[in-house]
């Protein structure tokens, strides 16, 4: 449930426009900006957005219609702009599909060129080109940021903290070429690189080079698997060049459940530039699957 903004405070600022995909970030972003007085304005995309926004002025758009979104925020009277929220890349034929589509069709091209990894950012230069600063979660929520030090009640172990270092100097050294955010160490080597498939899908990989039958021998090219008891630790950072407003890092309650079932030890995330998405309920999980979940 997102917390409408503080009674009796009106800001003279203009409005933040949090422009909401998918799941609960764009409404804890919301909340947090209104807790300082900020006067903030949703505006969910069709077809993605599904977070409670009570509490919130609404402008409802739909990511094919661009000069849509530019008609909502000028009527939102936004000045800053933040994009949260899962969005998928539309295919042409939901594209070619849409009215407004067909009259904005050099524009949606646009954004939509270089395929998913780049739709947020084709985003950005399209706002920006239109006079709207676009801003990262850092800027306008920090306390979503993960903090210093453990976050449940177990913290790592010095072999444990080992990894870790092992971990972070691997994202370093993939971050100068802009690969991935994520690694899992386990015995002092490297399991799995976080790749296009993202953190999930990573740590079910990891999942899998553990099996004992021959899936795994095959994934593991015949070498012996890394059992369950010898733990690991999933590490995630900002690469080196990292962009705050269009791919931040994050983890939540489902990243918890999987390297429980991979068979982690815990999880370390660089502070202040990894988000904790549903924060209580992500220290929770870790806590109940006796995980460590610790910021470094």
């Amino acid at each position: 449930m997102s917390t409408p903004p503080v009674a009796g405070v009106v800001s003279a600022l203009p409005a933040l426009a949090v422009i909401a995909g998918a799941g609960r970030l764009p409404a804890e972003i919301a909340a947090e900006a209104a807790k300082r007085g900020e006067t903030v304005a949703i505006l969910p995309l069709k077809g993605f957005a599904d977070a409670d926004f009570a509490g919130y002025a609404q402008y409802p758009v739909s990511l094919i219609d661009p000069k849509g979104v530019l008609q909502e925020l000028a009527r939102a009277g936004a000045g800053r702009v933040v994009l949260a929220g899962a969005v998928h890349r539309p295919g042409l034929g939901m594209v070619r599909s849409g009215i407004q589509a067909v009259r904005h069709l050099d524009e949606i091209r646009n954004v939509l060129e270089g395929g998913d990894d780049n739709l947020l950012r084709g985003v950005i230069v399209f706002l920006e080109k239109h006079g709207y600063a676009v801003v990262g979660v850092r800027d306008v929520a920090p306390a979503l940021m993960a903090p210093v030090g453990p976050l449940g009640r177990l913290s790592p172990s010095s072999a444990e903290l080992e990894g870790i270092t092992i971990g972070r100097r691997a994202l370093v050294a993939m971050g100068a070429d802009d690969i991935g955010q994520g690694v899992v160490v386990a015995q002092k080597r490297v399991l799995a690189v976080e790749a296009a498939e993202g953190t999930d899908n990573m740590i079910r990989r990891v999942a899998l080079l553990r099996r004992p039958g021959l899936l795994g021998r095959l994934l593991r090219h015949g070498r012996p698997p890394v059992a369950e008891q010898d733990g690991g630790v999933l590490v995630k950072a900002a690469k080196p060049e990292q962009d705050f407003r269009a791919d931040l890092p994050g983890i939540g309650p489902r990243t918890v459940r999987l390297a429980k079932k991979a068979g982690l030890a815990g999880i370390a995330i660089e502070a202040g530039n990894v988000l904790v998405l549903e924060r209580d309920a992500t220290i929770a999980a870790a806590d109940a699957a006796s995980l460590f979940l610790v910021g470094v």
